[in-house]
């Protein structure tokens, strides 16, 4: 079975933001476009296998996003 590419697309406003790393840059934007109108669900065990860091790493980057 062939798997399925897709990308998301970072909005310039996330781009400018320096205090963020380019992680966190891109977890903000996997979350931005994985948000359904009723908040995003995905899990922190989703984003460590996508972004290929620890779970903990991502509950540490979501915290830090919360501002």
């Amino acid at each position: 079975m062939e798997k399925q590419s897709a990308g998301i697309w970072i909005p310039i406003e996330i781009m400018e933001i320096q205090e963020l790393c380019w992680t966190e840059k891109v977890l903000l934007a996997l979350i931005f476009n994985l948000d359904n109108d009723k908040g995003c669900f995905a899990t922190n065990e989703y984003f460590s296998k996508n972004l290929f860091v620890s779970k903990d790493r991502i509950s540490k980057m979501v915290l830090t996003l919360i501002w």
